[in-house]
């Protein structure tokens, strides 16, 4: 019976991965990175950035399976989120507009990237981003529709969340070394219209986590269409 229980854990880490896969593919401030710093030729950077993605989402992940969701809706943690995502995305945000104004090209960049700093990036990113809550919520969900085990206990529950958490990373590294072994047939006409398309993207996020801030500051309710 020992391969049944075997063949169920298995099937545990495949689904887990998939959830994960689906869950990066979407483009956000995280892949956008990712694949500015490998068409820069900042490969490990931009790995850096996925681990640290990959790390917050586990965070996320842990809580909402371990009935800690309650702690992600306390007042005092969502302003420092908020605070925290509007000086990440400042920052960001500065650097996209300095490259993006001086055009410098993936063969003259003279901005220094280090993997701390990296993965500080795209953990920060990721943090601030407390829908993945949902998206652990509807991932657990289906996954507790499959039936596999009569109570999920706790390393069962482990074993999703880190499944889950190295598709997600998986897909990002995945995408970081494609886009590294492309990065001599891309443009920089590309790279300065993707500065562009990024900076739009966290425009939009800059000013959401301030209607944020500002709605959980002073307690009111913020309707977002």
């Amino acid at each position: 019976m020992d391969y049944i229980l075997y063949i169920k854990l298995i099937v545990v880490v495949i689904f887990g991965l998939f959830l994960g896969f689906l869950s990066a593919i979407p483009v956000g401030a995280v892949q956008l990175e990712v694949a500015k710093k490998a068409l820069n030729g900042h490969l490990k950077p931009a790995i850096a950035i996925a681990m640290g993605s990959a790390t917050s989402d586990m965070i996320y992940g842990l809580l909402t399976l371990f009935g800690l969701g309650h702690f992600l809706s306390n007042k005092k943690f969502q302003i420092i989120v908020y605070v925290l995502g509007i000086i990440v995305l400042a920052f960001i945000f500065s650097r996209s507009f300095k490259e993006y104004t001086q055009k410098i090209t993936k063969h003259e960049t003279h901005l220094v990237f280090k993997k701390k700093i990296s993965f500080l990036t795209g953990f920060t990113i990721a943090i601030t981003n407390p829908g993945m809550v949902i998206w652990w919520i509807v991932g657990y969900r289906l996954f507790i529709d499959l039936s596999l085990f009569p109570e999920v206990n706790t390393p069962i529950k482990m074993l999703f969340v880190l499944s889950g958490c190295s598709g997600l990373s998986g897909y990002l590294v995945f995408i970081a070394h494609a886009l590294d072994r492309m990065k001599k047939s891309v443009s920089d006409n590309f790279l300065h219209r993707m500065n562009l398309v990024l900076m739009i993207l966290l425009t939009v996020l800059i000013v959401y986590f301030i209607a944020k801030l500002t709605s959980v500051a002073f307690n009111y309710n913020l309707k977002l269409p």
